[in-house]
């Protein structure tokens, strides 16, 4: 067995929202834990951080949208499905309060800072290679880029080892090998991702807007909007024309887009993620849970993506902490309960997105 002494209490794996999250309330609560994370996974783009999410983050930075990381609020939400105008949703209508659109990056490490200042151990560019179960303990083989520190085991040239009594998964919708953890299928929608230099509304909205062959988000940034639009994987197969003129020429066919992005078409490459939603079977096992995405990722039409990672890393840590002072030895989580609340929490946000998912079909249909 491994001396206590080079034993973490927790390893997180992923440095997005959630494993940020969850490493931050940890370490607050005396939690020798560490984050790793490589660099390669992390998305790009703008992201909304709902009214929700906000307050979230605010409880443990209160300063942190107005001091650590600048973003654009969102005050109004313009949404055009199937009916002849645009419905317009005011922020004050939120009990939560104005969202706000941030850079992902920008977000990512602020939220692994405060984690760090809290007293987490941060090690980037570290992608997990192997993963064994020993003597009641995790042993991670991890690569990377940056020295192992002193508390960590250099294996060969590169690689290091970590040990810890409990694992937390927060890789997305990227799944370990090393885990009985992979998604119950792969999600039929396809979000193609670009930035456009076009008119900012004065009231910094958010666009939602449902067309024949998909729907569209567009996000207010520093120049203009960050806009996506999310097809099903066989209407993108079966384009006739390259990728970004397919955007584009779809684009044109918006109504409350097109008039934003007038003569912008055609300017930076366009980006492709996973969309829809995607539910984990398994959300944990022996001495590891997933949090985030990990467990269940929303579809973005829902509008709760980062919500949604800072609530389930709250939710896992919190139930994690009970885990580790209750016990002396092995980490004794109750898995079943985590799960249910988990599926609970996740039907009502499925139960918007087929809301609007049903309007888009009669759209398709008339």
């Amino acid at each position: 067995m491994f001396p206590d002494g080079e034993i973490s209490d927790v390893v997180v794996i992923g440095g997005g929202p959630a494993g940020a999250i969850c490493a931050l309330a940890l370490a607050r609560a005396g939690v020798d834990v560490k984050l790793m994370y490589w660099g390669g996974y992390a998305p790009g783009g703008i992201e909304l951080v709902s009214g929700r999410g906000r307050h979230f983050i605010e409880q443990y930075c209160p300063d942190f949208f107005s001091e650590v990381v600048h973003g654009i609020e969102i005050h109004e939400t313009a949404s055009l499905w199937d009916t002849a105008e645009p419905v317009i949703f005011n922020a004050m209508f939120n009990p939560w309060g104005a969202g706000v659109a941030i850079e992902r990056s920008l977000l990512d490490g602020a939220l692994r800072n405060l984690a760090s200042g809290a007293g987490g151990t941060i090690i980037p560019d570290a992608k997990v290679v192997d993963v064994e179960r020993q003597h009641d303990r995790w042993r991670l083989i991890a690569r990377s880029s940056e020295d192992a520190s002193s508390n960590e085991t250099t294996s060969r040239a590169g690689e290091f080892a970590i040990y810890a009594r409990f694992i937390v998964l927060a890789t997305g919708r990227v799944p370990l090998p090393f885990f009985d953890h992979a998604p119950v299928a792969e999600s039929s929608q396809i979000a193609l991702m670009t930035s456009l230099q076009a008119r900012i509304a004065p009231r910094h909205t958010l666009y939602v807007e449902g067309t024949r062959n998909g729907w569209w988000y567009a996000l207010p940034a520093e120049k203009g909007y960050f806009a996506s639009f999310c097809i099903g994987r066989n209407e993108l197969k079966q384009r006739q024309s390259r990728l970004k003129d397919f955007f584009f020429q779809e684009l044109q066919c918006t109504r409350l887009l097109a008039p934003l992005s007038a003569g912008a078409f055609d300017q930076r490459p366009i980006a492709g993620r996973m969309a829809g939603a995607t539910m984990f079977p398994a959300m944990g096992g022996d001495a590891w849970i997933a949090v985030g995405d990990a467990t269940a990722a929303p579809d973005p039409l829902s509008g709760t993506g980062i919500e949604w990672a800072i609530e389930s890393a709250q939710l896992g840590a919190d139930m994690l902490l009970e885990a580790l002072h209750g016990s002396k030895g092995n980490v004794l989580f109750d898995l079943p309960r985590y799960e249910n609340t988990i599926r609970r929490r996740i039907a009502a946000q499925e139960k918007t997105a087929a809301y609007h998912y049903h309007r888009l079909k009669e759209i398709r249909e008339t």
